[in-house]
């Protein structure tokens, strides 16, 4: 009874500076150990961002559960830097915007779908003012599982067809992911391909000193995985990587009256006879694919020395 009493009231306090600050430090030291730049860099920064944000939250309840997520992430960095194969794999998705806070960004930036735009109306529509949001839904779930079945509601009024194509839309935009640029796609197969991981700041070295100096803290403080495990992880990844490619053509003007010519008012005929209407193309990576390792490799594969 007293070991109860003693847990209710444990779970009743706040966090201590020196818990919150502890999970803090390990979140970014691991982060900082994590051998992929691009997850490494978002980490850190998104760590720093929500611990400031949350730093004189008064809600004890509030505080408490915001700690237990820090921990659970700090546990699945832990996890990922032994090489543990779903937890890399895990930690690579949240960095390239395949799930978590990422993914937001990046949906907004690419299709101009963030967390306060709503998509509603019917394919016509949508298809209209949301061209690039539309072609990426297309392109993943397919048409037919972007309209409601009619008769799967209970009522076929208009209005609650209507009701149910939004709410579905919604559910829409949260299963979608977002496409990357060819930049990122080119780094990610060129990574597949040769196991070898060159990060920004390398790249960005202009003279052999500079560079010799951050080879050396990478060597230090990054921990580079085997060429083969790197390999099978930017594999793996690039089976949910996706390429979108923009490009125009000219279209005859829908809001052009084209009968006849004595009809034709002065605004009208100022109104050119073609736009350009946008098309996207989405490319999968010829790299995709992760393949089972040998039964000499599973070792490796789990992530234990």
């Amino acid at each position: 009874m007293e070991f109860l009493l003693r847990t209710q009231k444990e779970c009743s306090r706040a966090p201590t500076r020196a818990q919150v600050t502890h999970v803090y430090r390990g979140i970014l030291k691991n982060a900082r150990m994590f051998f992929d730049d691009t997850t490494r860099e978002f980490i850190q920064t998104y760590a720093k961002l929500k611990f400031r944000t949350n730093l004189h939250d008064s809600d004890t309840e509030r505080a408490r559960k915001k700690l237990t997520q820090a921990t659970t992430t700090l546990h699945l960095l832990e996890r990922a830097n032994k090489g543990l194969f779903k937890d890399v794999i895990s930690v690579l998705e949240y960095g390239y915007g395949r799930k978590g806070p990422r993914k937001l960004i990046m949906l907004e930036a690419t299709v101009g779908i963030g967390q306060r735009e709503q998509v509603f109306g019917t394919l016509s529509e949508v298809e209209k003012y949301r061209p690039a949001f539309f072609a990426l839904a297309k392109y993943q779930l397919g048409c037919e599982k972007l309209t409601v079945s009619s008769e799967a509601l209970k009522s076929t009024n208009p209005l609650n067809i209507a009701k149910a194509q939004d709410a579905h839309w919604e559910r829409i935009q949260h299963r979608l992911l977002p496409p990357i640029d060819a930049s990122t796609m080119n780094m990610l197969e060129d990574r597949a391909n040769t196991g070898v991981i060159t990060s920004a700041a390398m790249l960005a070295c202009s003279d052999p000193q500079t560079a010799n100096l951050v080879q050396e803290w990478e060597r230090v403080w990054i921990k580079i995985p085997e060429k083969r495990s790197v390999r099978r992880y930017y594999r793996r990844l690039l089976e949910s990587m996706v390429r979108m490619d923009v490009s125009t053509r000219m279209v005859d003007n829908p809001g052009k009256y084209k009968g006849n010519m004595a009809r034709r008012s002065a605004i009208d005929t100022a109104k050119p006879d073609l736009i350009p209407e946008r098309i996207y193309a989405f490319v999968e990576s010829s790299m995709a694919g992760y393949t089972q390792p040998s039964h000499a490799n599973a070792v490796d594969c789990a992530g234990l020395d």
